[in-house]
């Protein structure tokens, strides 16, 4: 259904109803300026518009509750805006240099912090040379607070753009064809220049860079027929009606099926398993519906009309997490299992305030203060018992850059980390006692003990790494790659007087590490099966192949004689005799072992990092995240045993290399190029540590187990207890070689790029490298640039900053990020992201695209193919102050008419809605009685299906309140995964605690059926059940006694209503105690 727009009778827009049904209503007000409040059905809070036009400027005012946001919008093109958090940013427009005053362009944007706190000038100074009367060079120069950063120019004549630093040191050229694509990069540097071909049709032909490279045909549609990569491997693509065959070089084969709008509808793997995904049309947002092969246990998502994610559900165990927004945008709570995080922003700045978690006694918070919208002081505060609280205090320049941190971590100040930069590259050259160095495109960090140098080759790619302690070099790697960028030789040497280890590295011809050498001697062996899964492999240094088992799910089951089990959601729970929990969140929280006896906790703060890990052994770390820039990286450790503070430091690529202890010892990490740390020396050169890794990264040999090291393999957090590794919020198992959870973000993805997937699969089985993709230099500059050294984002604030690739942060981290959270809902912001995306462009070139989907739509949280509404063709629904109000247009069929009549005029029951055996369920109450609606179904009692695949069920009843009989009936109208109950004869209240508690005994009966389920299999339950209780439990199915009480207040959040995991189980004794 299309959006609907109703106007008033001087043709101005009043109100627009979506095709959830959300309404959004516009009210005027005329007098002296223009002012229009916009309410949304959707959000609590309404935002007031205010704009005064003169000759010269339009002013626009945005308040919403105390938040006041000014834009001012010359005619020139001009831009300035005041945020509610004192930021000014102005966008100034001079005529452009060949097109005149007829086309203003952005020259500069000046950006100032309230009070004395700095000022930034960014600018772009714009030339032309001419010759006989014709332009022949367009050039432009950018410069930052008065100092040039670089130099384009562009000559017309030979289509060629050229890149200058500051002293025109030449840095870059870029030539065009004809049509103005570009074809060759070619660097001033060793690095090697890419060239790129182009059809008939302008679509990329070829990429080459040096040895790599990759050909691409397409068939008369414009669509990939082939992919030819530099090993001679190919992918074929075969086009079928509504679906798309890819077959590997393997023979290999997966099916996508696709809708009419090329949205993605199934996946039919190698192994012949079919995943299958909708997008249903819901009341009041969207729901994408994943359903893994032949299993119940689909994965939601739902997104409102704005695009902001609502709710996330795997329906297999009931895990749920709920995301709750304030205003237009803004994160409010997240709510999952007996966890509540809120956020609390200053009521007139609009900046993140505080991010508390709660949960079972546990409270975790983030305090911060601001200075306009940078954070110069974060406090980490704990509420159990023992652990340690921190604060973080930061200084900043003119450029907006941290030049100083200072942390306070259990009343011990640390030493302060102070940052020096390159004025004009904005290349680190200081950070703590660090020095940095760099020549062409080598980088040296260094201090009066240590030396360490990083090698990189023609690709930009990582080729040998020297650590030297007092001159002598205690640690030396050197990498060889293919044409495919995978890495097939390392040379590693370790400690001052050591032989060379050599290590060599084969591929299967679908490039999945298959065979590694070891000084010439084959090691290590892997196989995979069809949906590429780990299917054979030689655990630590064994020479003995270890099997493993798949379900159809690609869940494991067996390692060897390990049994492993993963729930229905698809997270791991058993590994032998090792139980997992997992929260809804996806956050690991709890491990323990049946064998041994052992226990281990984890918590996390409100924005999904890990901040401690307590086992029942006597170990207790806490972990802090002092680093603004990069805020998923653990920057000090707090160890509760010793009472000793670790500050971790990284280097350019987020590897770390060094560690200080609050002592006063240092230490020294030898990292290779995935940033596996490989060994430690002391400040005096004593190797006190050295580890040896599996290429899946089991750790086989470990000189020194005392000696802790809490990073681990690929950079991540390492447990040496689970052998579990953590990356932002997902685990891997180094001994399986794969995540123990599913990554559901792939089906973002994988319609609009198809290429062979696995749910559980680490970096396509190819673990020793980290592939660096030709296709990033030739879509955006900066890639370039970052390789030369330059780090624009530490010149200009608000260029994006380069992504390191394993630790994703989670949604709510993102959004506690960003500084200017407001939706583009009208003009002027749309204006601002324009003006702001376009100034700090650098030159970017459309992403090169495999999928039959031309670019990604506009609804890009629309995932998957969107199947026909129970609300119909031509049928407008909208929901607004509780009532429903339906519009039927010429083009409804009559069953729509039908249920569009039934609804009109009911009551919307919101926040009342429950996913109820697979189906999303609404419910709606008239006041009407039955019989008008029952007789335009034509159905008094039972159940029929209307021709369009509705099935409607009626049924009525009677009973006796005070005296007095009272009639009710109920219709249910359901097709696919939606379901809508109407109810009559009841009032709002009565309705709504019938829906409660209905709510209430599928909550205890889950609760209690997962508990009789945990003591069959064995394992703990939510409570320590005696020995008599859990035969209760499994003769009857519950404990008498007993009852089930809600954590986080039913009567605050109905939506949890129904959930088991908001369930606990008390004694009627214990009720005033909790």
């Amino acid at each position: 259904m299309p959006l609907l727009f109703s106007y008033d009778s001087e043709g101005r827009l009043t109100n627009v109803t979506f095709p959830t049904g959300v309404v959004t209503n516009l009210h005027g007000d005329m007098d002296k300026a223009i002012t229009v409040d916009i309410e949304s059905s959707s959000r609590e809070e309404d935002v007031s518009i205010t704009s005064n036009l003169s000759s010269i400027d339009s002013f626009y005012t945005m308040v919403q509750d105390q938040l006041r946001n000014s834009y001012q919008i010359g005619y020139d093109g001009s831009l300035r805006i005041i945020y509610a958090s004192g930021l000014d940013s102005h966008y100034q427009t001079e005529p452009h240099v060949l097109a005149g005053t007829a086309n203003p362009t952005v020259a500069k944007r000046n950006m100032t912090l309230p009070g004395e706190n700095g000022q930034n000038l960014v600018e772009w100074r714009f030339r032309k040379e001419q010759a006989q009367g014709k332009v022949n060079v367009f050039g432009r120069k950018l410069r930052v607070n008065g100092r040039n950063l670089l130099s384009v120019d562009f000559d017309r004549t030979t289509k060629t753009e050229k890149i200058y630093d500051d002293h025109r040191k030449f840095l870059l050229r870029i030539a065009y064809d004809m049509s103005g694509h570009p074809t060759l990069w070619l660097p001033s540097s060793k690095l090697m220049a890419v060239n790129v071909t182009y059809s008939s049709t302008g679509q990329i032909a070829s990429i080459q860079r040096g040895a790599t490279s990759e050909k691409v045909d397409y068939d008369g549609q414009g669509r990939i027929v082939s992919r030819v990569f530099a090993d001679g491997k190919t992918w074929s693509y075969t086009y079928l009606e509504k679906s798309m065959v890819l077959l590997l070089h393997s023979q290999r084969q997966y099916i996508f099926e696709y809708d009419m709008w090329d949205r993605l509808s199934a996946i039919t793997m190698p192994s012949v398993a079919r995943h299958t995904m909708q997008t249903i049309r819901s009341v009041g947002y969207y729901r994408n519906i994943y359903n893994p092969p032949e299993s119940n246990a689909s994965v939601i998502t739902d997104y409102n009309e704005e695009g902001l994610l609502l709710q996330t559900a795997f329906l297999g165990t009931s895990r749920r997490v709920l995301f709750k927004y304030r205003g237009q945008t803004r994160l409010s709570e997240i709510l999952y299992d007996s966890t509540r995080v809120s956020f609390t922003y200053d009521e007139t700045a609009g900046v993140l305030k505080t991010v508390n978690l709660q949960s079972d006694g546990f409270i975790c918070t983030i305090r911060y203060r601001q200075i306009g919208p940078l954070i110069d002081r974060q406090i980490f505060r704990f509420s159990e018992d023992g652990m340690v609280n921190a604060r973080f205090d930061y200084s900043y320049d003119n450029s907006f850059r941290v030049t100083s941190m200072q942390g306070v971590i259990n009343e011990t100040p640390l030493p302060i980390d102070l940052y020096q930069f390159d004025d004009i590259s904005g290349k680190v050259e200081q950070f703590g006692k660090f020095g940095v160095i760099y020549y062409d495109i080598n980088q040296i960090i260094s201090t009066a003990v240590m030396t360490y140098t990083k090698h990189f080759d023609a690709h930009g790619r990582i080729k040998e790494i020297q650590y030297e302690i007092f001159r002598s070099l205690m640690y030396w790697i050197t990498i060889q790659y293919d044409n495919m960028g995978r890495v097939t030789k390392r040379e590693i040497k370790i400690g001052p007087f050591a032989n060379t280890t050599k290590y060599a590295y084969e591929y299967d011809v679908d490039g999945q590490l298959q065979t590694v050498y070891l000084n010439e001697k084959i090691m290590w062996r892997y196989n995979y099966d069809l949906n590429g899964n780990l299917h054979l492999l030689n655990p630590s240094n064994s020479a003995r192949l270890t099997p493993l088992r798949y379900d159809l799910r690609d869940r494991i089951t067996r390692l060897g004689d390990v049994q492993y089990r993963l729930d229905e959601d698809g997270f791991l729970r058993q590994r032998g005799t090792e139980i997992f929990e997992y929260s809804s969140k996806g956050l690991l929280t709890r491990v323990y072992s049946k064998g041994s006896g052992w226990t281990v906790i984890y918590r996390y703060d409100g924005l999904g990092r890990r901040v401690s890990s307590k086992t029942s052994l006597g170990q207790h770390l806490q972990f802090f995240y002092a680093d603004l820039t990069y805020p998923t990286r653990i920057t000090h450790v707090y160890n509760h045993s010793s009472s000793e503070i670790t500050s971790l430091y990284y280097d350019l690529q987020g590897h770390l290399f060094a560690m200080e202890i609050s002592s006063g010892d240092e230490f020294y990490i030898a990292s290779d190029n995935t940033g596996t740390p490989l060994a430690v020396f002391s400040s005096n050169g004593l190797m006190l540590k050295q580890i040896q890794y599996t290429a899946y990264g089991e750790i086989y040999f470990d000189s020194n187990i005392d000696f802790q090291l809490v990073i681990g393999f690929h950079g991540g957090l390492y447990d040496p207890l689970t052998k579990l590794i953590h990356f932002g919020e997902r685990d891997y198992d180094i001994l399986a070689g794969r995540w123990t959870t599913p990554d559901i973000e792939i089906w973002k993805r994988i319609g609009k790029d198809p290429a062979p997937f696995n749910l559980y699969m680490f970096r396509n089985n190819n673990p020793a490298s980290k592939i660096h993709d030709v296709k990033d230099y030739i879509t955006d500059v900066n890639s370039w640039l970052v390789t030369f050294g330059f780090h624009l984002h530490n010149a200009i604030p608000g260029f994006p900053v380069p992504k390191f690739d394993l630790t994703e942060p989670s949604y709510e981290l993102v959004k506690s990020q960003q500084w200017d959270d407001i939706p583009p809902i009208f003009g002027v912001q749309q204006q601002v992201a324009r003006q702001a995306k376009a100034f700090l462009s650098l030159g970017k070139m459309a992403e090169v695209q495999v999928s039959r989907r031309k670019g990604g739509g506009a609804q890009s949280w629309l995932w998957f193919a969107t199947v026909k509404s129970l609300i119909g063709k031509g049928v407008m629904l909208a929901v607004s102050q509780g009532r429903v109000q339906t519009n039927v247009l010429n083009i409804a069929n009559e069953d729509c008419i039908k249920v569009a009549a039934v609804l009109n005029n009911a009551f919307y029951l919101e926040n009342l809605h429950f996913t109820i055996e697979g189906k999303d369920t609404h419910y709606f109450i008239k006041t009407t009685t039955p019989e008008s609606d029952l007789g335009t179904l034509r159905l008094t009692s039972g159940r029929k299906a209307l021709e369009n695949g509705i099935n409607v069920t009626v049924s009525q009843s009677t009973t006796v309140v005070n005296g007095r009989t009272r009639r009710f009936a109920d219709v249910e109208m359901q097709f696919g995964a939606l379901a809508l109950h109407v109810r009559y004869g009841m009032t709002l209240d009565e309705e709504k605690a019938r829906i409660l508690e209905q709510a209430r005994q599928r909550a205890l009966a889950r609760a209690w059926a997962r508990e009789q389920q945990r003591v069959r299999d064995g394992e703990e339950g939510a409570r320590l059940w005696t020995e008599g209780e859990k035969r209760q439990l499994l003769s009857a199915g519950k404990v008498q006694g007993y009852d089930g009480y809600y954590v986080l207040s039913v009567e605050q959040y109905p939506e949890l209503a129904d959930s088991a995991n908001n369930i606990q189980f008390l004694r009627q004794s214990e009720i005033g105690k909790r």
